[in-house]
């Protein structure tokens, strides 16, 4: 039987056409055919009902979000002293996710730090050469973890993990740090007319001191620079680890060009000038020479063309022999700036920072070498704050035997505070990382089941994969269990003794690192000690393993670095579950620009941030960058 929608003929349809739009016309209560005043009357109609239901409904949300703002607040307000306390100390990249994802609920959050802002710091070199605005890479802390957490601008001097008490903020000598120690304000001015940008002092800063008690507290107060007592660091060197770090930069590149133009100027002063000298090979160091690089090539060269022709150089000092870990990387990221004009000294150490030179001398060999230049970025080595310092010697240096930071257990406890209540992440804290030959007696007489005196391939792997966990330096073992038990079983007797098992798992050992000071790790300590305080059933519990707390485990995601030119690295050393899973390669080019950008893009806490960020770079490259120092 044919189906009869095989009849339904051309002409059916034109006849069915009309019928169809008067429906339509009679359900939009408008005539089929209109003239042009009707349809534009129906227009702003329509365009007015859509216009007063949006602001209604933005008026709506920004009512109910001031609402519920400070109908948190008046709630938090009401809490206080019936929650337990956790008290943080910072606002940099452990704190931040740690405040975020933290059961306000259930503490009571109060956030103590000098700086109250986050900093987003690895787009300080795209700041310090104005590629980026300052404004984009900070965001205030109080709109970024909103009205539950309470923030306290001060600083903390001294801490009492006996009395869990800490003391903030003193009126002495001590001035409060802004997060960028700025030496330059209290000195008087000496400038002339009461010019309004003049240095003053005010009475609009005060902090007196107080004492703050707590049932938990976190110390994230990050590294400052370390100058390994390196004459002349201090004072003729830039950091680049502040805002104002950045700030001070990209006055001294204008200082520098507009110096280098005064017609006075002799060749050797001019090309000392504009001969500027980052010393540090690591992700900051090479994307600064980078950034720079970006800024005279693009944007300087129209104005100063005869400088950037024939004058000005830039010098990127390393003390290693590559700049990254992956020797791929490194040999790119050399030959791309040799192409962009930079000149790298590899296995080169600063011996001295004078006001117009550096002193340099290369590995293996007894002879100074001076450079004459006018800007030094220091862009290498971190060191404890006096905080972290004061903390050790309170603990005990016995226990607290790490000069690098405070030392704590794999829980992110600090050693040799008993009861549980002092915590460290990020830059400030080094876990202990526990040592499988110090416990190889328990370990083997736990695996040996049958009490042969020896362990055959099915308990060694049990042992492995039930001790990961416990020992990180197991999962080197996990992928090839069989071929490290024939390697140590070098008899071929088919089991390990207590000797052969010791020799083994002391080649584990030495593949034992400490954390590198990142913000991919604190960013991690931050997210994991939430959650584990928000699992808590009782801040008393002392041992966590009987309640199946595991402990904290990085997992690297690789390290991402501007080479300038629109062209990235991405090192995926170390990631080794990236590697695996995907078979990733080491990238660089234009493609891994993309997925630097990218990435920064994504890690950008708000979409204030977000929005600002991506104007940035679309201003930059229609209208170049901001030249004018201010």
């Amino acid at each position: 039987m044919r189906s009869s929608t095989r009849n339904f003929s051309f002409k059916q349809l034109k006849d069915v056409k009309p019928i169809i739009i008067r429906n339509l016309a009679w359900f939009s209560r408008h005539t089929a055919k209109e003239n042009f005043g009707t349809k534009l009357k129906r227009r702003l109609r329509n365009l007015l009902i859509v216009t007063v239901v949006g602001c209604g409904t933005y008026y709506g949300y920004r009512a109910n979000r001031n609402y519920k703002w400070f109908k948190d607040m008046t709630d938090s307000d009401n809490s206080i002293g019936t929650k337990p306390r956790v008290v943080i100390l910072g606002t940099g990249w452990g704190a931040v996710p740690f405040l975020k994802h933290i059961d306000s609920d259930k503490y009571e959050v109060v956030c103590v730090s000098p700086r109250n802002y986050f900093l987003m710091t690895p787009l300080l070199p795209s700041v310090s050469v104005g590629t980026v605005e300052t404004r984009t890479v900070i965001e205030s802390i109080r709109s970024l973890v909103g009205p539950k957490v309470k923030y306290v601008e001060a600083q903390c001097v001294n801490v009492n993990p006996k009395e869990k008490l800490i003391t903030c903020n003193s009126d002495g000598t001590d001035v409060v740090s802004r997060g960028d120690d700025v030496k330059a304000i209290y000195v008087p001015s000496k400038r002339e007319g009461g010019a309004s940008s003049r240095i003053i002092k005010d009475s609009a800063r005060t902090r007196p001191q107080f004492d703050m008690k707590y049932d938990i507290l976190i110390v994230a107060i990050g590294s400052e620079n370390n100058t390994f007592n390196i004459p002349g660091v201090e004072e003729h060197a830039h950091f680049l680890k502040e805002i104002l770090d950045a700030r001070r930069i990209r006055s001294a590149i204008s200082d520098a060009f507009e110096s280098a133009m005064t017609p006075s100027q002799t060749p050797e002063e001019r090309k000392r000038l504009l001969h500027f000298v980052v010393v540090g090979g690591g992700p900051t160091g090479v994307e600064f020479a980078a950034e720079l690089s970006d800024l005279v090539r693009e944007d300087l060269h129209h104005f100063y063309p005869r400088l950037v022709a024939n004058d000005v150089k830039i010098t990127l000092i390393e003390g290693t022999r590559s700049c990254f870990i992956d020797d791929e990387i490194s040999d790119f990221t050399e030959k791309h700036f040799h192409r962009e004009n930079i000149e790298v000294l590899m296995n080169t150490f600063v011996k001295a920072i004078k006001q117009h030179e550096v002193v340099i001398q290369a590995k293996g060999s007894n002879e100074q070498q001076s450079i004459p230049c006018s800007v030094v970025v220091w862009a290498t080595g971190i060191k404890p704050r006096r905080l972290t310092n004061r903390i050790r010697e309170i603990i005990g240096l016995n226990t607290q035997s790490n000069r690098m930071g405070i030392l704590t257990d794999q829980h992110l406890r600090v050693k040799g505070v008993h009861d549980g209540s002092l915590f460290a992440i990020g830059d400030c804290a080094t876990i202990e990382q526990p040592k499988l030959v110090d416990r190889i007696q328990l370990l083997f007489e736990e695996a040996d089941t049958q009490h042969r005196g020896a362990l055959d391939l099915q308990q060694f792997r049990t042992l492995v994969e039930k001790k990961t966990h416990e020992f990180p330096q197991l999962e080197i073992f996990s992928a090839r269990i069989e071929k490290i038990f024939a390697e140590a079983d070098e008899d071929k007797l088919g089991f390990l003794t207590l000797t052969t098992l010791h020799s083994a798992l002391e080649k584990a050992d030495t593949k034992l690192r400490a954390l590198p000071a990142t913000a991919q790790v604190a960013s991690q300590e931050g997210r994991y000690l939430a959650d584990l305080l928000n699992e808590l059933p009782d801040l008393n519990i002392e041992n966590y393993q009987k309640h199946d707390i595991k402990p904290f485990r990085y997992k690297h995601m690789g390290s991402l670095a501007y080479v300038g030119g629109d062209s990235a690295v991405v090192d995926f050393t170390g990631a080794r579950p990236i590697l695996d899973i995907f078979r990733l390669k080491p990238l660089s080019g234009r493609g891994a620009a993309y997925l630097w950008k990218s990435f920064y893009f994504t890690e950008m806490f708000t979409g204030r941030t977000k929005t600002l960020l991506a104007f940035d770079w679309v201003r930059t490259q229609l209208y170049g960058r901001d030249i004018s120092r201010y």
